[in-house]
């Protein structure tokens, strides 16, 4: 049986007696995908080749399955097709897990979510750790690994979804602002960076008057860091604000618009093809001219812009002003994308084709973390690079002037400093300590019990492989460095 059309709920419950019959045929499973950034989605990618223009990491799964369950038996084989039509609550690519319970009238979403955690916590472990807590940890007081601990949540909710980890991307940038929080790495002669010293601090983020868009939990987190700083008497008041994420809308736009001043995304990689629009490139200047196209992003929108908002110019991010790029990660140090599959698909399937999948999830979501890191340090130079000798721009195009100068759009690495990440780390451990709720197991939620018991087995696990203090690690990067060196555009 080929599906073309997208699968609803009530048709599989249906048709589930269907499904299980047919499982001798070609199955095509629709899924709805949350993005189309390269190195967390991209399903309809054209290639598995980072260095490929078509690159998509999610393409590293679809065609994993197709090759393991093409081995099968002759129709058993699999493909999984993008169809932005198909509900979330059926099937879906998703950064962390979600579930939809079958006993409820719409979707129902943990509420504190425990499914970000299986994405990455702030201040938490490496890529290489978790893939280690969700394969071969033996979690105390529970028959299975983290992976085994997630479904069994799901299910005792009454989750109607099977879930596994498919795509892996390296640690992301930690925020691009108008100004660094600690010292920015300035270029040389760069005199508009050097004049920002030390930077603003946490202090400075907090009392900037910023609106930013910054995702929650490190949202929650950067807001109660400022709180604690307001309480401390070290500021007056927190002036910081946030910008909520609008489906569909790329950031570039209320960047471009002046609704927002700063942001954090994904990586170079993605932060590259996203938000430097390329334009007039040859073979000799690759990254093209920012200054040609369409520069007056006039009129400055309202907050929020509404959905459908179309962009009106080109300026990248530094043009507009945010050209200081923020390390370490401490917000997230990675990030893992999850493939949820209605049960009702999955039990159609005979147990063949069930561990084909599991097999190239497994070794997808590897593949595509190692495929991302190859390409980090040289995305990175790019940012770095497509910016030099040109200036910032006001919203309508016309160059910006600091007393009566033009002001450079270079963009330029920048560090959080200790004492920042060291209130961000408190911060963090509230944050996390006010999702689990109560000390009493009675006074809790079932979502506050749910996070308690992921939580802690992260913590645990975290502690028996001396995961126990943060540790962003090196920037990755591997290709077009000599074997063993690392790449230097990032000092942590």
């Amino acid at each position: 049986m080929k599906i073309h059309q997208p699968i609803s709920a009530l048709v599989l419950a249906l048709c589930g007696t269907f499904f299980s019959l047919a499982a001798v045929a070609e199955v095509t499973i629709p899924y709805h995908e949350y993005s189309d950034s390269p190195t967390i989605g991209r399903g309809e990618g054209t290639s598995t080749d980072p260095r490929d223009p078509g690159y998509g990491a999610m393409k590293v799964f679809i065609e994993k399955v197709k090759t393991y369950t093409g081995a099968l038996p002759e129709g058993e084989k699999v493909i999984f097709q993008r169809n932005q039509s198909t509900g979330r609550a059926v099937s879906a690519l998703r950064a962390g897990i979600q579930f939809a319970n079958a006993n409820a009238p719409k979707p129902v979403f943990s509420e504190p979510s425990w499914g970000f955690a299986y994405n990455s916590v702030p201040f938490g472990m490496r890529f290489e750790q978790m893939m280690g807590f969700l394969f071969d940890a033996k979690i105390d007081g529970f028959n299975g690994n983290g992976l085994a601990l997630a479904q069994s949540i799901l299910d005792s909710r009454g989750g109607t979804q099977i879930v596994l980890p498919v795509v892996g991307s390296t640690m992301q940038g930690s925020g691009y602002f108008p100004k660094p929080i600690g010292k920015p790495e300035c270029h040389a002669g760069d005199a508009d960076c050097m004049s920002q010293g030390n930077g603003i601090g946490l202090a400075g983020l907090c009392t900037s008057g910023w609106r930013i868009r910054y995702l929650a939990p490190p949202q929650d987190i950067v807001e109660r860091a400022c709180d604690l700083l307001v309480k401390r008497g070290i500021i007056p008041a927190k002036t910081l604000t946030f910008y909520p994420p609008v489906g569909g809308q790329s950031v570039l736009l209320p960047m471009q618009r002046g609704t927002i001043q700063g942001f954090e995304y994904v990586n170079p990689y993605d932060d590259l093809a996203d938000f430097f629009p390329i334009k007039e490139a040859t073979a000799t200047a690759p990254l093209g001219k920012p200054d040609a196209g369409g520069l007056d992003c006039s009129p400055v929108q309202a907050f929020p812009i509404p959905p459908g908002t179309k962009p009106n110019c080109s300026q990248n991010i530094g043009q507009i002003g945010a050209r200081y790029a923020h390390q370490p990660s401490w917000h997230q140090p990675f990030l893992i994308s999850w493939i949820h599959i209605d049960k009702a698909v999955w039990n159609s399937l005979n147990p063949a084709q069930q561990a084909a999948i599991a097999r190239a999830a497994k070794e997808s979501v590897v593949e595509s973390y190692n495929a991302t890191e190859s390409v980090e340090c040289i995305k990175l130079k790019a940012i770095l690079d497509i910016n030099k000798g040109i200036n910032q721009r006001n919203i309508d195009g016309t160059p910006r002037m600091h007393n009566g100068k033009p002001v450079s759009a270079t963009m330029t690495m920048a560090t959080w400093p200790d004492d920042a990440l060291k209130v961000l780390l408190e911060a963090s451990n509230d944050h996390l300590a006010s999702l689990a709720g109560s000390n009493s197991q009675n006074e809790k939620t079932d979502a506050q019990k749910d996070f308690a018991t992921v939580y802690n087995a992260l913590t645990k696990y975290g502690a028996s492989i001396g995961a126990t203090k943060f540790n962003p690690g090196k920037f990755p990067a591997k290709t077009g460095l000599v074997a063993g060196q690392e790449c230097k555009l990032v000092k942590m």
